[in-house]
């Protein structure tokens, strides 16, 4: 009985992790509502989540807004301008694919290529804000790099925040929940054990890694 009721049971530890993504989906959606602070609250969320991948994460909400604070000005600049690309390459999209002409698919497809580039970016852009300490240019350019060079993993992450948002939207709500925290723990296992390894970027004792490390 003492297993069975003891913290270091499975279900127990994982009932617990369930309830740690719950919680930070909660702080991530409750800070995005002003719409400019989704960059500072979504790098944040990663901040907590790399620390949850190692059990490091201490006090989810001190963890969360401490990166908040730290992160706001140039988390939200990173956002702003995705917001910006995004919203330019969705109109293109829209605009060419309506128009039925050959030459018009062909531009289409151009956009497409450009627009898949950029969900990879997009997906890279705020873990590496709350991870690295580099200015905002080359943080851009180290996103891209990275996906290029880890192609497949940036995929699936690209793929699991598809999945789950579609998830959410079209099959069984709830899932919404726990959607933010989940696909960023989700892509915190993939960063924190295959992709940051590669590039020296998991230094135990530093909050944040110094983009010389690459």
């Amino acid at each position: 009985m003492a297993k069975l009721f003891g913290y270091d049971n499975p279900v127990w530890r994982f009932m617990g992790r369930v309830a740690d993504v719950f919680f930070l989906t909660v702080l991530w959606g409750v800070c995005c509502l002003p719409v400019i602070t989704v960059g500072a609250s979504t790098s944040a969320l990663y901040y907590v989540s790399l620390k949850m991948v190692k059990n490091r994460e201490g006090y989810l909400w001190k963890s969360f807004f401490k990166a908040f604070r730290e992160n706001f000005a140039q988390a939200t600049a990173a956002w702003l301008i995705m917001l910006g690309i995004g919203a330019f390459l969705g109109g293109d999209l829209y605009f060419f694919y309506g128009q039925g002409q050959k030459a018009a698919m062909f531009v289409f497809w151009i956009f497409l290529v450009l627009a898949v580039l950029y969900l990879f970016v997009a997906v890279l852009i705020f873990p590496l804000e709350a991870r690295l300490d580099t200015k905002l240019g080359n943080l851009f350019l180290m996103a891209f790099m990275v996906s290029l060079k880890n192609f497949s993993w940036v995929m699936l992450m690209a793929v699991a925040l598809v999945c789950v948002l579609a998830l959410g939207v079209f099959v069984f709500w709830p899932v919404l929940l726990v959607g933010a925290g989940a696909v960023a723990y989700l892509h915190s296992l993939i960063l924190v054990w295959i992709v940051f390894p590669k590039y020296g970027w998991n230094v135990e004792d530093e909050e944040t890694v110094s983009a010389d490390s690459e």
